[in-house]
Parts: structure tokens; sequence; C-alpha cells
């Protein structure tokens, strides 16, 4: 494989958020088989235990998956507890989301990025915070985000709504017609899909703008 394309290398290059599952996998099992290279045996595994699924209780089925044993499995259950120990707090938590204010508070670290970041908020019944996840870096046009991607992730949650926020690098909040025409799109994919985007915030050092009307920082 070339030095480009491995994993590691990969993640230190271009940051973990841009590389796939299957590739983070791939960092932890370290190595792969006599039959498949880690990020094709990362595949494999991910095919017989999807995300939601991966978890230490699977532990000793992990072990014996061909290609795997009992260090890559450890090493996959250490992420896995590490991951938890790290979220634990919100959802003991029980962060409510109600207001644009509530939001910013959630994506404050953006705010002054130079890069272009899309994170998606996706709440239950009762407003609380289920899930907040980064769906791309870089700008809407480029990214090309589909609604596929958004919801992909309210569909596993589950969750009742969605609230979409990206950063303008530019410092001026004001929504672009790229923004007006993504916004559009993602509002009629959540009417359909009957998971609503409850609003979509551009939030930069100088203020933010909310599509819902809420109140716009100058």
């Amino acid at each position: 494989m070339p030095l480009t394309l491995r994993p590691r290398e990969k993640l230190f290059s271009y940051g973990a958020k841009n590389l796939s599952d299957a590739e983070l996998l791939a960092i932890l099992l370290g190595t792969g088989s006599a039959k498949a290279n880690a990020i094709t045996l990362g595949e494999k595994l991910l095919r017989q235990f999807p995300l939601s699924k991966l978890s230490e209780e699977n532990l000793q089925e992990f072990i014996r998956y061909p290609g795997v044993g009992m260090a890559k499995a450890a090493r996959i259950a250490a992420a896995l507890e590490l991951g938890e120990r790290l979220f634990a707090p919100v959802s003991v938590a029980k962060i409510i989301i109600r207001n644009a204010e509530d939001v910013l508070s959630q994506v404050r670290d953006i705010a002054d990025k130079r890069q272009e970041y899309l994170i998606v908020l996706y709440l239950n019944a009762r407003h609380e915070l289920v899930l907040k996840e980064v769906v791309g870096m870089g700008s809407l046009n480029g990214l090309q985000i589909t609604p596929k991607e958004i919801f992909s992730h309210a569909l596993k949650t589950p969750c009742a709504s969605i609230i979409v926020i990206h950063n303008h690098p530019s410092n001026d909040p004001a929504p672009s017609d790229a923004d007006i025409h993504f916004t559009r799109k993602i509002h009629e994919a959540g009417e359909v899909m009957g998971i609503p985007m409850t609003d979509h915030i551009i939030v930069c050092k100088s203020g933010y703008y909310s599509f819902r009307g809420d109140k716009k920082a100058k």
C-alpha cells in the first residue's frame, strides 16, 4: 500500500476525523492477517460488528475472529472504554438544547477555526442532546454533504430532531447562497423522513446567524 494511503500516515497528514471507520479500526488492529491487510480486516470486522454493536461485551468473539486474537481484541476493548469514559458526562448531564444560546455552548470551539466545520446535534423528543457529530470539514460547496450523511446518524441514534451548525472563517455570519440552498435541502429531507431540522446556525468570532430566527449577534 502506498505510504500516503496508510491509515497512520493519513491520520497525521489529515487528522483522525478524515479517516473511515475501517481505517481507524485498522490503526487499533496494527496489522492484518495472512489473507488480508489491516484495512480489509477492519472492514470485515465492521460488517459483522457495526459500530453500534462494537462493544466489550463481544470481546470473546473478537478474540476468536480470524486475524484478530487476544492482543488486538484488547486494544479495541481499551479504545471503546476510553471513548465511553470521555463521553459519559454528556449522557449523565442530560444537556437540554432549546435555543441558539444552548447550541452555542456546545460549538464555541469552532467559532475561530480557519477551516469550516459542519456539526450536527441530534436531539430526542425531550430536547436532550443524544449525539454531537462532526459530519465534515471544509466549505459546504467543497464538502458536498448530502442528506444521507447527516440523517444516517439520526436513524442509528435514533433521534427526534436535528440542529445543524457550521462556522464561517471569514468572521461574517451572514448566510451565503450556498448556505441557503443547503439549509433548504436538509430541511426538505428532514420533513420527508419525519426528523425535522429545527435550526441551522452559522457561527464565527463576531457572532452567529440562526435560520430559525433566534437573536442574531452582531
